[in-house]
């Protein structure tokens, strides 16, 4: 479900080359908030909504419903997409 939003970044041309990495620091950041409830730190390169949206999250943890989960990706989308 929320990997598809994701892949649309995998198809589109002209990607920055950073964007691979920052994939990757928003799914960890993602992660970490999901399974133990620590926001993310700001030296991410994450953007200020994206930031927030993943100490949402964390401080929704156990608890973080999908709705909030999905907001995240659509705002890291928005934001660095």
């Amino acid at each position: 479900m929320f990997a598809g939003r994701l892949d649309r970044l995998s198809h589109s041309s002209g990607v920055d080359p950073l964007l691979p990495a920052l994939r990757q620091r928003f799914q960890t950041a993602l992660n970490t908030a999901l399974v133990v409830g620590r926001p993310p730190e700001c030296a991410t390169d994450l953007g200020p909504r994206t930031l927030a949206a993943v100490a949402l999250i964390a401080a929704e943890h156990p608890d973080a419903s999908a709705q909030i989960i999905a907001a995240a990706y659509d705002t890291f989308l928005d934001e660095h997409g």
